[in-house]
């Protein structure tokens, strides 16, 4: 079971599906996005298009770690020495958390 858990007012049938990327690759927040920290969880809303977003669990540390740009490495070395989990199973995890956030345009590679 995945520890990252988003709800999204966004349907799949808006995402983009190449979300392919190297997991050496430095990742930035969209700069559109507002958020907000409620008790452990990120509630988000992107201004311009009008769409709210939450990410609860290691996501909202996941996405903290994110306020200057990252690779999903970089999360992945950070989340292993905060919570007790292998290093394989948290690369699966931020890979797949990282690939969904894209999805919807809350994350984007630097040089985009």
């Amino acid at each position: 079971m995945t520890p990252f858990k988003m709800i999204s007012t966004e349907t799949t049938n808006a995402m983009i599906s190449n979300t392919d990327i190297s997991t050496t690759a430095l990742l930035q927040r969209n700069p559109d996005m507002i958020a907000a920290n409620l008790d452990g969880d990120l509630v988000m809303m992107n201004e311009k298009l009008g769409r709210y977003y939450g990410i609860s669990g290691v996501g909202a540390r996941a996405w903290e770690l994110l306020e200057t740009p990252a690779s999903i490495d970089d999360l992945v070395d950070a989340i292993c020495q905060e919570y007790d989990i292998d290093t394989d199973t948290c690369q699966q995890d931020i890979t797949r958390f990282a690939q969904d956030l894209m999805k919807v345009n809350l994350i984007e590679p630097v040089n985009q």
